[in-house]
């Protein structure tokens, strides 16, 4: 399972720092469009408020680079960086093989349906939902029980996932 910082040790951020790291990923205030951006701000609705998608990742954001200024503070020390990633995800694939293809393992199902699973430990509305779970277990009991693919949300914060937890569930599938 992955740890996860408790709500008293989580950075706060106000409105304007979520959109603004939003408009950031867009290229920031110089390259980004009201097309690119506009729903960032409710494409003009004075009343607009971010969705809890666009609060997740703007979160995600601010704390991926609070990590990285702080070279080690707050949980689980520094983040790795993009190029870690890619070497880790190689020697991942070398060693278990490459990433299965989502588009032809569902068209490979038809005519019949294929079943989506997810693996999940909280949500942002309904809280905890079993974060005692382990990814690999249920993915497991997922794929036993006829999943063509299953979906392992990562989210530290609202979903209480890691990237432990994805490597768990196709090591175990």
């Amino acid at each position: 399972m992955s740890s996860s910082s408790t709500p008293a040790d989580r950075p706060q951020y106000t409105a304007d720092q979520l959109r603004n790291a939003l408009h950031d990923f867009y290229g920031g205030v110089d390259s980004s469009s009201a097309e690119t951006c506009g729903h960032i701000y409710g494409h003009g609705d004075p009343h607009h408020e971010m969705s809890m998608l666009q609060k997740i990742t703007a979160t995600t954001m601010l704390n991926y680079d609070g990590r990285i200024a702080s070279s080690g503070g707050g949980s689980g020390g520094p983040p790795p960086l993009v190029d870690e990633l890619l070497e880790r995800a190689s020697e991942f694939h070398a060693n278990h093989g490459p990433m299965l293809p989502l588009h032809e393992i569902v068209r490979g199902k038809s005519p019949c349906m294929a079943l989506a699973a997810e693996f999940k430990r909280a949500s942002p509305s309904k809280g905890d939902i079993a974060p005692h779970l382990d990814a690999g277990d249920q993915a497991g009991v997922y794929f036993e029980a006829g999943a063509s693919v299953i979906s392992v949300l990562t989210e530290e914060r609202w979903f209480k996932g890691g990237l432990a937890d994805l490597t768990s569930a196709r090591l175990s599938t």
